[in-house]
């Protein structure tokens, strides 16, 4: 049903982009437009209490058809690496996008983390990479061909000793861990992405180190740890808090509603996890090594209006890949990072989003890695051990 709500939008918007791409002012009370819009709202099941909001929700509607419509334009001369497409936060600005579903709030600690300062673990790793280099150098030298072949992709499936693996990860070229993904959910209109984000970290991971899937209760993040609700919270504040309780009740038993209640949690708990920890602010090839050596990573990204209405090109050659020079780094919503890769000599981040699977491609999206921090995706990158 979904997918029928989606291509009859898209092409009544192909129609609406045919006929206006180059007289866009006067888009507001065209008939066509006008059509569009109660298409929209029927679609999307679209209530407003009164006349007033309705018409500022219209206004927001066009606002938001004549940045698509340019932006695709600019898709369509090549100038821009992705596509956007209408989709429910139609009626929505910026302003009120990320004042209703950006909810990530910065850890003031990570804020004053130099470039330079390391966790322990990766300054160990660091030091035991250049030993491990000079072992093959000797290797080479005094025995050739005994020195380690290392394979330079990874997916996530070698179970074999913790040396061996460590190493091929760290190697890897391609990454992608969305098969040990649970499905894609919707936070609705709730500030709670730092738990949908702390959650698919940790049960990401344990799919990956254990092969046993787990479904983590977000609600129980929602309303009994020490952050703000759906108003927003902190990613040490949530692992901290799931480590400290050993761990979360599942989906089931306390299931996501999407606002704030009084806390129930009981003492059945899943997901415990030994420690966690964050890689060095801006760093994005620390990051890369904490997704190949612990798994699944929670992050944050400063909503824009690209990101808002992001999706697939559905075109041959086209790289999908979110590449804004002028994207702010202010961070404000809480995504997954779930792998990386390269395209067409294009460096990226898989990023698994909470805007359900309806959203983007099918819930995720590319965005540019090595571009110094693409839209703050590098400030934090926090993994998980179990």
């Amino acid at each position: 049903m979904q997918g029928f709500v989606d291509s009859t939008i898209e092409r009544a918007m192909n129609d609406v982009t045919n006929k206006f791409q180059h007289k866009l002012e006067i888009l507001k009370d065209n008939k066509i437009v006008l059509k569009l819009w109660n298409h929209y709202k029927n679609s999307y099941h679209k209530v407003y209490q009164s006349v007033s909001e309705e018409k500022d929700r219209l206004e927001k509607f066009i606002g938001n058809l004549r940045f698509i419509i340019k932006e695709n334009l600019r898709f369509e001369k090549g100038v821009k690496s992705f596509k956007l497409h209408l989709n429910e936060f139609g009626d929505m600005n910026l302003s009120e996008m990320r004042q209703k579903m950006a909810g990530l709030r910065v850890d003031y600690y990570v804020k004053s983390l130099s470039i330079n300062q390391r966790p322990k673990r990766f300054l160990f790793d660091s030091v035991k990479k250049k030993i491990n280099k000079f072992k093959d150098k000797i290797k080479k030298k005094f025995h050739p061909g005994k020195v380690r072949n290392d394979s330079n992709t990874f997916d996530g499936s070698d179970r074999s000793t913790r040396r061996t693996t460590t190493k091929k990860r760290v190697s890897a070229s391609k990454i992608d861990y969305r098969p040990y993904m649970n499905p894609i959910v919707n936070q609705g209109q709730c500030g709670s992405c730092y738990a949908f984000s702390v959650t698919a970290a940790i049960e990401g991971t344990y799919a990956l180190k254990t092969g046993r899937r787990i479904q983590l209760s977000q609600q129980q993040i929602v309303d009994c740890s020490s952050n703000y609700g759906c108003s927003g919270g902190f990613f040490e504040t949530t692992f901290q808090y799931i480590k400290q309780n050993g761990g979360l009740e599942s989906d089931t038993s306390y299931p996501y509603v999407g606002t704030q209640q009084s806390c129930y949690a009981r003492s059945a708990n899943i997901g415990s996890i030994q420690g966690f920890g964050t890689t060095p602010r801006d760093d994005e090839e620390e990051m890369k090594r904490a997704l190949i050596t612990y798994g699944p990573l929670a992050a944050g990204i400063c909503i824009t209006g690209d990101l808002q209405f992001y999706g697939s090109s559905e075109q041959a050659g086209a790289s999908d890949i979110i590449d804004i020079p002028s994207c702010s780094k202010a961070i404000n919503h809480a995504i997954t990072i779930v792998g990386f890769g390269t395209d067409n000599g294009k460096d990226y981040w898989l990023v698994r989003n909470s805007w359900g699977e309806n959203w983007g491609l099918n819930g995720y999206f590319k965005i540019a890695r090595n571009k110094n921090s693409m839209c703050g995706i590098a400030t934090y990158g926090y993994y998980t051990q179990i």
